[in-house]
């Protein structure tokens, strides 16, 4: 599953720089993108009985062929009411290569959203969504699309809502 965050982080970046600058990316490049600092911290969103909060840290992760990117990593505490559903935040203070993280967003458009991966360890599946911040940074809706999503062993299991309206805590 690692591997697979890799791939689509490589793809968003190099479909970036492609575009921006058309050079092909070579062992020991760096693709830094500071703006991604702006929306470290804890964001949480409440539906109904359900919370998610999230924790994104800024990192610069390790990618294949000796190369490394900034990235958003984020980790999850999911409630249903009193019922922890996932709980990856208590390891919040790890890095990305140690592997506990449940996402990963690593892209800026030219708008301002995010694009992200959020492994769903209820569903064993990673699910794409886009993330739009609002003017003043205070509150990120995240939207799933649909049309993409990776299989990994698929289990039954109810995943994260379609969409999710953070506010910064």
């Amino acid at each position: 599953m690692k591997y697979t965050f890799y791939i689509i982080l490589l793809f968003g970046i190099f479909n970036v720089n492609l575009t921006y600058a058309q050079n092909f990316p070579k062992s020991g490049d760096n693709f830094p993108n500071p703006r991604l600092k702006k929306f470290t911290g804890i964001w949480v969103s409440t539906q109904g009985i359900d919370t998610i909060k999230i924790q994104f840290n800024f990192e610069n992760i390790k990618l294949p062929m000796n190369m490394t990117a900034d990235a958003l990593v984020g980790y999850i505490l999911y409630k249903k009411g009193d019922q922890v559903i996932e709980n990856t935040i208590k390891d919040a203070h790890l890095k990305y290569e140690c592997g506990k993280s449940s996402m990963i967003i690593g892209v800026n458009d030219l708008e301002g959203n995010l694009t992200g991966w959020i492994r769903d360890g209820q569903t064993s599946q990673s699910f794409k969504y886009e993330f739009i911040p609002s003017s003043d940074l205070n509150t990120m809706t995240a939207v799933l699309q649909l049309s993409e999503r990776i299989y990994v062993n698929e289990k039954p299991g109810k995943g994260y809502p379609n969409e999710m309206v953070f506010r910064r805590e």
